[in-house]
């Protein structure tokens, strides 16, 4: 057994072990998070780039965690934009985004972190994929000069985004 934090305790020989699935142990019973960003993009396929760390999106600002079974790193996201997650159980299970809920997160957080996430990996977009999802979430950013930064960097990867009507 392996210690991830106090009071978490987890056996990394199991087979169904990943350490994905001690994101929802991650949270008190008045906070959660999803897995997504590359680290969802990823298990869905849509990159080849595996990424060094577990990213979670959440609504509130948190550290960074270390541990034994792995690196996870929060990402806050306004409260009306927390969604667009379902069950996972290929490796274990937790919450991931859907595929287009990751690219709207990878998008949102490129644009309120600097340079993070300047340089998004090439995607392949899975069949079905809807953009105008992705249209529909940022549509729901309710501070509108990020909006607009937010719709612009969909813009520049070749997706077209439809003005909406705010």
């Amino acid at each position: 057994m392996v210690r991830v934090r106090r009071g978490l305790w987890v056996i990394p020989q199991h087979p169904e072990f990943s350490p994905y699935v001690v994101v929802p142990r991650l949270f008190g019973s008045e906070e959660q998070g999803y897995v997504s960003l590359l680290s969802a993009l990823n298990l869905h396929a849509m990159i080849e780039q595996i990424p060094q760390v577990i990213q979670v999106v959440t609504t509130r600002q948190r550290p960074r965690l270390r541990t034994p079974v792995g690196t996870y790193e929060f990402h806050q996201i306004q409260p009306d934009l927390f969604g667009g997650f379902a069950p996972y159980s290929a490796v274990g299970s937790f919450e991931i985004a859907s595929p287009e809920k990751a690219v709207f997160d990878t998008l949102y957080i490129s644009t309120r972190r600097g340079q993070r996430f300047a340089h998004l990996p090439e995607m392949e977009l899975p069949a079905g994929f809807s953009p105008k999802a992705v249209e529909e979430w940022i549509a729901k950013i309710d501070y509108e000069p990020h909006r607009a930064a937010v719709a612009n960097r969909w813009d520049t990867h070749g997706h077209p985004h439809r003005k909406s009507r705010t």
